[in-house]
């Protein structure tokens, strides 16, 4: 046989693999893409120190459950312009079913109820009063709030005076907080302050004029960014006498704790409020047959009792 047959014949037969294996690649990949679920997670937040172990839960959730996940935080906290924007574009996107911590407004109701028609979308760790919602995950914040009080008046507040940093306010749970804490504190308290509170990039120094203003006994955040920056403008103000209490927990909290410039904090299980919200997606977009019930439990956290083996979980739920 002539080399140029050969060559000929060889030329075919490569030709014929490569299209064998386009083929067989392209398939793999759409069944690779019928097989993974795409959820979307938007947060209030705008950054990721202040979601590690609810992201952890996330993450773990779609690693056994086979999710296409996206996790968006914003670009400014708390902004229900950008939540609205987000919630259009992952759904243009593709996005299967969405699972959000939403903000208390009306674009963003309107929003979830219209989008809702489309497909499923989950509230985590909060809700809004709209029918227009497939599924809720909550936490027990009306407890938390109640568990913080009681702790705090045991620790004597009949001469003290409360600063109550009031953050966030447009969010449900943390009003729910609010509510619960005050029922416990505010008629007993020598004074309670109830100051609106902005966290902005001037937090830090608008709090210590506050400071500097009030002279406060006691300071109570009402969620983990308002939280770090009480504790670190104690801690530039050389206020050692002033006590910290708050909610929840950021990468920087444990070692405000550690170092008693929070006093205690009550943190809940974010790890499983992140995990149980994407299987509640799943549940609903009847990929999951099996509905489990879950716990977003909570713990009162300070310095004493941080590294107990009940706490440990808690506050370092290491991923496997």
């Amino acid at each position: 046989m002539k080399l140029k047959n050969i060559f000929l014949i060889f030329s075919i037969v490569v030709l014929f693999l490569g299209i064998f294996y386009f083929i067989s690649f392209n398939a793999q990949q759409q069944h690779m893409q019928s097989v993974y679920t795409k959820i979307s997670v938007i947060t209030r937040e705008s950054s990721s120190d202040a979601i590690v172990n609810l992201q952890q839960g996330l993450e773990q959730a779609a690693n056994d459950m086979d999710v296409e996940m996206s996790i968006l935080t914003l670009t400014e906290q708390n902004s229900a312009e950008e939540q609205q924007r987000l919630i259009e574009r992952e759904i243009n996107g593709g996005a299967e079913a969405i699972v959000i911590t939403p903000i208390e407004d009306e674009q963003v109701q309107n929003a979830i109820q219209k989008m809702n028609e489309k497909i499923p979308i989950i509230c985590m760790g909060s809700t809004i009063e709209s029918a227009g919602i497939s599924a809720v995950v909550l936490g027990q914040d009306e407890q938390m709030g109640r568990e913080l009080g009681k702790k705090i008046f045991v620790k004597g507040v009949f001469n003290k005076k409360i600063l109550l940093l009031e953050s966030s306010t447009q969010c449900d749970f943390i009003n729910k907080r609010k509510m619960a804490l005050l029922s416990m504190l505010e008629n007993r308290a020598n004074s309670m302050i109830r100051q609106p509170f902005s966290l902005c990039e001037s937090a830090i120094q608008s709090l210590e004029n506050i400071i500097q203003q009030e002279q406060p006994d006691i300071i109570i955040a009402l969620e983990p960014t308002a939280l770090d920056i009480a504790a670190e403008t104690v801690q530039r103000l050389s206020e050692q006498n002033i006590m910290v209490y708050g909610f929840g927990m950021t990468s920087k909290t444990l070692s405000y704790i550690e170092k008693d410039e929070i006093t205690a904090a009550i943190i809940q299980n974010d790890f499983n409020l992140g995990y149980l919200s994407i299987r509640t997606a799943m549940e609903v977009l009847h990929k999951i047959e099996e509905k489990e019930e879950g716990m977003i439990d909570y713990a009162f956290v300070n310095r004493g009792n941080m590294y107990t083996k009940e706490n440990q979980r808690l506050l370092f739920p290491f991923v496997r």
